[in-house]
């Protein structure tokens, strides 16, 4: 029996989730096994955005097939034998961002988030060589474990 109990609706929560995450990790469809891998990233609009370099696995499966899955977690912590986490898990469409005025956006937007000591404006040449992907959210869930008083 599944439960649903637990499953949160709420746009807030889970972009509050999504704001206080340091890593999302990203499943990508290699038509076999996901293929998953862990990024810095933000949340920037209503879309998720990664760098990355201008080769690689993930940017091969991207081109074949877009469609991704994702989940942040925060408030991580173990007690005993449960885990207490607030988390979102979702899918959407990755694509790589062509456009250098918004690729400098959200550049700006991942230091500021990690307090990266990035220069700017950014040289022409580094952001030819920084590949930004915007993962735009197609579905999402959120889901928070629930204390043992909650659980009464």
């Amino acid at each position: 029996m599944r439960r649903k109990d637990r499953e949160i609706t709420d746009q807030s929560f889970m972009h509050d989730v999504l704001r206080e995450a340091d890593v999302v990790s990203m499943a990508f469809n290699t038509g076999e096994f996901p293929y998953v891998l862990q990024f810095n990233f933000v949340l920037y609009g209503d879309s998720i955005f990664i760098h990355c370099a201008p080769e690689g696995r993930k940017l091969d499966l991207i081109e074949r097939d877009s469609r991704v899955g994702f989940c942040a977690a925060v408030d991580i912590r173990v007690e005993k034998t449960t885990t207490r986490y607030r988390s979102v898990c979702g899918t959407g469409l990755a694509t790589l961002v062509e456009d250098d005025t918004l690729k400098v956006e959200v550049l700006k937007a991942l230091a500021a988030k990690y307090n990266a000591p990035c220069t700017f404006p950014v040289p022409e040449r580094t952001l030819a060589a920084t590949w930004v992907v915007r993962m735009s959210i197609e579905s999402i869930t959120g889901k928070q474990s629930r204390s043992s008083e909650e659980k009464g």
